[in-house]
């Protein structure tokens, strides 16, 4: 677990290094392990700084991730309203001026069909009105014909009639019977019907072709076009501020990688600076006022390795061996440490360990 560095000052003592006031030896092997400690002391007090100086980097760099991430998500959220909108409205505008375009295309060819029939017809109306008219002029001969005395035998020929209906009915054929009455209605319908109808078709393909000209259908083509250049000026806006908008999401996401990584680096940087304070604090503890008395007293075995007797005789002799090896203890305990590792780190048949010594560690010196 990581502890946070002590705060205060080295022990001013020489090799010190915030051990107390506990009594050292004054002999080759203490003065050994000092100079040993001093080292470490130095490491530790550095590494103190370095673990503050990683602390505040990774604070300040994982700040500056959360500023580079709502930037970064900001300005995408901007892009992506330029990218919605160029790929729904822009490409909406646009097509719909090309099928305006083809459109208007059509209503032009249709108005030109309709301008050549309208002229045409007006020109016919207007050459039926002087037919009608000559037609009524000579509707109006046959009527002044028509009851002239001086034709009423010809007419009571055909008709069997005169005007003032004097004298005996003609005897007139059958074919003829009929004849008084289509020359009146003949001579009613050309002069009071067939007039007024012209006029009124002339009149009506007159307002025709003025509400065609009216209409001004070629006047669509000049908005069209108007229309066309502005929807694609306005498209080009929106898709080069699309475009602006990527690349400046590109950008914030490079810069936002960078911080991450930044940040992931001071991470793992203060870790590294923590776990290296921690063991130089572990060894510097190690080494204040070490216990080499311990050495001299007895350490716990197990059942199975403590000796049947105390007194062991040496190899040379039968005398007993009052000063059996005084290490071998600790060399049972970092053997144990490799089993330790052993099991952490392998998952195969496990190596192969030395066994702890059946020699008991010493009672005394």
């Amino acid at each position: 677990m990581y502890t946070t560095p002590n705060q205060g000052k080295p022990n001013t003592k020489p090799g010190g290094c915030g051990c107390g006031d506990c009594e050292e030896k004054d002999n080759p092997t203490q003065k050994s392990i000092n100079a040993v400690r001093d080292t470490y002391c130095v490491l530790l007090y550095d590494t103190k700084g370095a673990v503050s100086k990683q602390e505040a980097k990774y604070k300040g760099e994982t700040d500056l991730a959360a500023k580079k991430k709502d930037i970064f998500m900001r300005v995408e959220d901007n892009y992506r309203r330029y990218r919605d909108f160029d790929i729904c409205t822009g490409s909406e505008i646009l097509t719909a001026n090309d099928a305006l375009k083809a459109n208007i295309a059509k209503l032009k060819d249709w108005n030109k069909s309709l301008n050549t029939a309208l002229t045409t017809i007006a020109k016919q109306v207007k050459d039926l009105k002087a037919k009608f008219s000559d037609l009524q002029d000579a509707a109006c001969a046959l009527d002044r014909a028509y009851d002239d005395s001086c034709n009423q035998s010809q007419r009571k020929a055909l008709t069997g009639t005169t005007k003032d209906n004097c004298g005996d009915p003609g005897t007139v054929p059958d074919a003829c019977k009929t004849t008084g009455a289509d020359l009146g209605k003949l001579i009613c319908v050309a002069k009071k019907q067939l007039p007024p109808d012209a006029d009124s078709i002339f009149k009506v393909a007159s307002d025709v072709v003025g509400i065609q000209l009216f209409s001004n259908v070629d006047a669509f083509d000049n908005l069209q076009k108007d229309l066309a250049t502005k929807a694609a000026a306005f498209e080009s806006q929106v898709n080069s501020t699309m475009k602006t908008r990527k690349g400046e999401v590109d950008k914030a996401q490079d810069e936002l990688v960078i911080s991450v990584k930044s940040r992931t680096q001071a991470y793992l940087d203060r870790n590294w600076q923590r776990a290296q304070f921690e063991g130089y604090k572990d060894a510097t503890r190690f080494l204040c006022c070490p216990d080499c008395d311990a050495l001299c007293s007895p350490q716990p075995t197990s059942n199975q390795n403590k000796p049947q007797n105390q007194n062991t005789q040496n190899n040379s002799g039968n005398c007993n061996d009052d000063c059996p090896p005084r290490l071998k203890y600790y060399e049972n305990c970092v053997c144990q440490i490799c089993k330790d590792v052993q099991k952490t780190f392998c998952c195969n048949d496990p190596i192969p360990v030395p066994q702890p010594p059946t020699t008991p560690p010493p009672t005394g010196c």
